[in-house]
């Protein structure tokens, strides 16, 4: 078959001597690693990597671009099975985010040519013995701290990983320094990762119109990141800080099934642990600590359980410019929400970098609960609306200077003693999750319940 290529996107991938680079349309963009982390890999790992790291961070591209599909000089990836699933069921999330019909982008995807090299795809599994570590998926927000708490709190090695989107313009500056000082007090290894290749999920410095579409296999993409990491370090485990609310869907406009988090939900998170002990034939696996638990209860876990770690979270984008001098912007809804979780449990803002006060009437539109219009992605969903209510009907009772807070919480359904004792138990509840390797599952439990004074039965 003959493709004219002026209908497609030109992806070439090459192996360099410190890591990747994915050329697109005929500009580089590299994935940079230390020397001793990738110098060692076999070259058939190498190519492999290469192979799923090209397709995984273009595939949805077409769909932005208005083209049929992506001709690649790299093979089919081993694993290009498991990034369909991922990438269909994120997409009636996205055509609700974007206001465009399900199945429109359905047809689209599932319409798209992707045109690979005849060489023979590469497949392999690396056997090897495991060492008490773990890597954990760095961002210093309250997931990944925990993650990291909880580590150190079983005896494992935790090796932070951060990933450093381009577009996240202030965020490096302070992520390094966070992570310079857990390596000081707590004498651990990191790694910042150099993630040219991240831009293609800036729309405007890529030149395409706003979208949600994309993100679909990022937290596979990230785990084919994180391998050389697992083999040069042979950690037993890769951790990501995926919790309770990752599993939550509801249905979108057009009656389709959406998760807006799905490639963090428990099922996927097991898929991807699947993958990964294909790869190392049952060597390392992937899993979640903190996925028994809601937001809050992270919250509460973290700062009454690991305070020495806690004054650390971050949880901003850090694209406005004031995050120049300060790690939170206190001026979207990721700042929202986490106020709220913190008001919540009386925790003072200002220890963690909080530098105004966003129960302010004009900060009011970052809030689901208050419809706020300066919403984006999990919060425009809806879906973690009722733990925000919840938190600021707490909030309210130590703030009681605040009148938008406590007009709503004279309103509020949280008034009625049964509905507020059900939210308690729920909220701050310890619930069945499935992707904890079964081996630390009563561990992690046990120590839950103890910060959270909750007995608590582990299904084994």
């Amino acid at each position: 078959m003959i493709y004219r290529k002026d209908e497609y996107l030109i992806v070439k991938g090459e192996i360099t001597d410190n890591g990747m680079e994915i050329e697109l349309n005929g500009k580089d963009y590299s994935i940079r690693y230390p020397e001793g982390v990738w110098s060692p890999l076999e070259d058939e790992i190498k190519r492999s990597l290469l192979d799923h790291v090209s397709f995984l961070a273009t595939n949805y591209l077409p769909l932005v671009f208005n083209k049929r599909g992506i001709i690649y000089n790299t093979r089919v990836p081993m694993m290009d099975s498991f990034s369909f699933k991922s990438m269909i069921y994120d997409l009636p999330s996205s055509a609700f985010l974007d206001g465009e019909k399900t199945l429109d982008y359905l047809r689209n995807y599932y319409n798209l040519d992707f045109v690979f090299s005849s060489e023979e795809p590469i497949v392999w599994s690396k056997k090897f013995k495991p060492e008490k570590a773990a890597l954990v998926s760095f961002t210093s927000g309250k997931d990944s701290l925990l993650t990291f708490a909880l580590c150190r709190r079983l005896g494992i090695e935790p090796i932070p990983i951060n990933i450093v989107e381009p577009s996240n313009t202030y965020e490096r500056k302070h992520k390094q320094m966070i992570l310079q000082e857990l390596q000081r007090k707590f004498g651990v290894n990191y790694h910042i990762v150099r993630h040219d290749v991240g831009v293609f999920h800036d729309a405007k410095r890529m030149g395409y119109n706003e979208t949600s579409l994309g993100w679909g296999n990022q937290l596979m993409y990230y785990m084919f990141i994180h391998l050389p990491f697992i083999l040069h370090y042979r950690t037993k485990y890769l951790f990501f800080g995926n919790e309770l609310d990752c599993d939550k869907e509801i249905p979108n406009h057009e009656g389709f099934r959406a998760n807006f988090c799905y490639d963090q939900s428990s099922f996927w998170t097991t898929q991807m642990d699947i993958m990964l002990r294909l790869m190392t034939a049952g060597s390392a696996r992937v899993g979640s600590l903190v996925g028994p638990l809601n937001e809050i209860a992270i919250v509460k876990c973290l700062y009454e359980g690991f305070p020495e770690l806690a004054k650390y979270q971050m949880s901003c984008f850090c694209e406005d410019p004031s995050t120049k001098n300060h790690r939170w912007c206190c001026n979207c809804s990721k700042c929202a929400r986490n106020f709220a979780f913190l008001k919540a449990l009386n925790i003072d803002v200002k220890e963690v970098g909080f530098w105004q006060d966003m129960f302010q009437e004009k900060l009011l539109n970052n809030f689901s609960v208050f419809n706020g219009d300066d919403t984006t992605g999990f919060d425009r969903s809806g879906l973690g609306r009722d733990e925000q209510e919840f938190s600021l009907f707490l909030a309210a009772k130590y703030n009681p200077e605040n009148k938008a807070l406590l007009e709503f919480s004279r309103n509020s359904k949280f008034n009625d003693e049964e509905t507020l004792k059900k939210a308690y138990e729920y909220y701050f509840g310890i619930h069945e999750y499935s992707a904890i390797p079964l081996e630390l599952k009563k561990q992690v439990y046990d120590i839950l319940s103890q910060i959270l004074w909750i007995t608590q039965e582990v299904k084994q």
